[in-house]
């Protein structure tokens, strides 16, 4: 023991206690450990909703990460953002939080991976001067409880963290209600096949019931064994019963004997009384008919009960009044689609026949081309001020006419929709803005193209918002002005001037041509920024003085006289009760798929579903959807300013940490000299350096 009590007190020991202390600090900060996330959007840390979800989970959940290594680029740093990302999760997460990076080089691995359904995705690779293929796995994926959800195919780190959050979110939000389902109430795939269908030539056919039955019992096993399977064969007369109640696939043919007969296809899967329809149906090809979606049929199964698990936040579109179709991929389909990812549920609202539900907290307006009866802004405006938010996408104008010879005309958009408008403060102007500062497209024939009415927003002319913080632009098309004087006016309200136009821009009332071949920026106009988009929030005065009675229908649809009925009943309200919320662009244009495209990852998407989040009550959504760098983007003011500081970055940088490695090494020499001199003299090594020097002085 005294040897041991010697040995610790001695030099000797001081390697191997520092190698404890080394040992034993990366026990504690596996843990406890600090990190800097210097980026304004903050893309390499996790919000504070992400770090309660992982911090209060209640069963184990575990993400298994499988990536090749030595990717090309862009994509070999993707693998190190991810695991950065996933160590805030588990930095943040209890014990029921677990990592696994899988070694993709293992034929396991690979097998592992097939079993959950990733596929490799081909990316480029240039290598020894030449252009290549690469096949790589690039996805995650999440297990918790007994369900399964897979992220595939990272290609980009922009919002990430939205994406793994939201699935964490989706799946939990599953598996209780799963677990919450009694044993009566199970969620039910039926498949509707008339028998007769089978004897057709329709290619895939006879392999249908084996796949859907194979791809049930794996999706049932993943969801609890909380989903019941059948098979009906509709008969001729019920198909139209069933093809009116779910919307399934009918079809018409002559059976053998040269008789007209109709059947039905589709696959439902359904809870009580709601149902999905998935993408299971005939369709004719250049071979004939064949049954296309069987290739799908697991991740269309999984989608679809996950849409009919979710919790969704019902979203109003107001319709009857010539507004965009929410159906049609040309007009607003993509934009739902965005509404429906982000975990909201559109419903289209007739205000003449239906009341604003007492559930739904938003209401929209898209691009209304018609008056609305007084009783239908009555009702806009009562549930403003009950604390609703509305949201109005209003065109300045309208188009008439125009074909490929010819150019439309524009003309002045004046609706009623506007008397509730101007008591809350906010004037739509009936003009277009153009902004030199906008998008440009390459012509083979005319070079290079100005839309003018395109606006491309950079990020000095969008609001310090949660909405906007890390978009770097956004694009506008064919916005008239929006006028917030009086609501910023207004101490009752707080006035956000979301999106404004360039300090380039002027705006045009009459004699407009949507055309950039001849369309030039005028020599003296008022070159000014112009409000484009403004959210206003809080309590807000009524647009009308009195309340106004509801229209009552008979049975046939006539209109019932109420005038002199002895009781009526009715509720107003002059002033809100609860704050409320409303936006206004003075575009609807933005909306359709001239912007969106089918992936709908554009900026624009990414701003409007912002909004949406915002007036919801979901403001962390907002940053964290937008996170990441390419959405961040620099200005440029100066070429020679921005290659100046491109080159300091490469070489000055390097010559800057030379100069200060060399006076660092000059100023330890010269300090460790000043100690020889002063406490050791004698020493022989100053000595003879001092000699030295003396004779090469001499």
């Amino acid at each position: 023991m005294k040897k041991f009590i010697d040995w610790i007190k001695s030099p000797k020991s001081d390697f191997a206690l520092f190698v404890i202390l080394l040992i034993l600090a990366n026990f504690v900060g596996r843990k406890a450990f600090l990190r800097f996330d210097l980026t304004q959007p903050k893309s390499y840390s996790i919000s504070k909703s992400s770090k309660q979800m992982v911090k209060t989970l209640e069963e184990p959940l575990s993400i298994k990460v499988f990536f090749d290594e030595n990717l090309p680029s862009p994509y070999n740093s993707f693998a190190q953002y991810i695991k950065d990302l996933l160590a805030e999760y588990e930095g943040a997460a209890g014990k029921n939080f677990s990592v696994s990076y899988m070694d993709m080089k293992k034929p396991d691995n690979q097998e592992l991976a097939s079993d959950f359904g990733l596929r490799q995705i081909q990316i480029q690779e240039v290598k020894n001067n030449e252009v290549g293929l690469k096949q790589v796995y690039m996805g995650m994926v999440i297990s918790y409880g007994d369900a399964v959800e897979k992220l595939d195919a990272v290609t980009s780190i922009n919002g990430l963290e939205y994406k793994i959050t939201s699935t964490i979110s989706n799946m939990i939000s599953k598996v209780d209600t799963l677990s919450g389902l009694g044993k009566g109430n199970k969620i039910k795939l039926t498949l509707y096949l008339t028998p007769s269908l089978k004897n057709l030539r329709i290619s895939n056919m006879d392999k249908v019931e084996a796949l859907v039955n194979e791809t049930y019992k794996l999706v049932n096993k993943k969801n609890m064994d909380r989903i019941d399977f059948e098979i009906q064969g509709p008969t001729s007369v019920m198909v139209n019963e069933v093809s009116d109640k779910y919307g399934i696939q009918t079809v018409s043919y002559k059976n053998g004997s040269g008789t007209d007969e109709k059947g039905c296809f589709g696959l439902v899967v359904s809870m009580g009384d709601k149902f999905q329809v998935l993408p299971l149906q005939i369709q004719r090809s250049f071979f004939g008919n064949i049954v296309a979606g069987l290739e799908d049929l697991e991740e269309n199964l999984n989608a679809g009960i996950q849409t009919l698990l979710s919790k969704s936040t019902k979203v109003g579109f107001v319709v009857g009044h010539y507004e965009h179709k929410l159906e049609d991929e040309n007009d607003s389909a993509n934009f739902i689609s965005v509404i429906e990812n982000a975990g909201y549920e559109p419903v289209q609202l007739d205000l003449m026949s239906q009341d604003i539900p007492a559930g739904m907290s938003t209401i929209i307006l898209d691009g209304p081309q018609q008056d609305y009866a007084e009783e239908e802004l009555y009702k806009i405006d009562q549930f403003l001020m009950k604390g609703g938010n509305v949201l109005f996408f209003v065109d300045p104008m309208f188009a008439q006419g125009g074909n490929q010879y010819q150019m439309s005309q524009y003309y002045p958009l004046n609706l009623n929709i506007d008397t509730l408008l101007n008591t809350y403060g906010i004037k739509r102007e009936q003009n277009m803005v153009f902004d030199q500062n906008c998008h440009q497209q390459n012509h083979q024939q005319y070079g290079k193209l100005n839309y003018y009415w395109v606006p491309v927003i950079q990020k000095n002319n969008l609001a310090k918002h949660s909405i906007t913080n890390n978009l770097g632009y956004v694009y506008m098309l064919s916005n008239g002005v929006i006028d917030s004087s009086e609501a910023k006016a207004n101490k009752d309200l707080k006035t956000t001037v979301l999106v404004r136009s360039s300090d380039k821009s002027w705006v045009e009332e009459k004699d407009i041509m949507l055309n950039p071949i001849v369309l030039t920026p005028p020599k003296t106009a008022d070159y000014k920024p112009y409000e484009l988009a403004v959210l206003v929030e809080g309590k807000f005065k009524s647009a009308f003085d009195h309340a106004v009675m509801s229209t009552v229908y008979d049975e046939d649809g006539n209109v019932v006289d109420t005038s002199n009925d002895e009781l009526t009943a009715a509720s107003f309200l002059s002033e809100s009760k609860l704050p409320g919320k409303i936006f206004v662009v003075g575009s609807s244009q933005i909306t359709t798929a001239q912007l969106f495209d089918k992936n709908s990852t554009s900026p624009i998407a990414m701003f409007l579903v912002n909004v949406l989040d915002y007036v919801n009550g979901r403001e962390e959504l907002c940053t964290m959807r937008t996170k990441g760098l390419a959405l961040n983007t620099l200005e440029i003011k100066s070429q020679a300013l921005a290659q100046t500081l491109k080159y300091f970055c490469i070489y000055g940088l390097v010559v800057l940490v030379v100069v200060a490695g060399l006076i660092v090494l000059r100023i330890r020499a010269k300090h460790r000299a000043e100690i020889r001199k002063r406490y050791n003299p004698d020493d022989t090594r100053e000595i003879v350096k001092e000699k030295k020097s003396k004779k090469d002085g001499e």
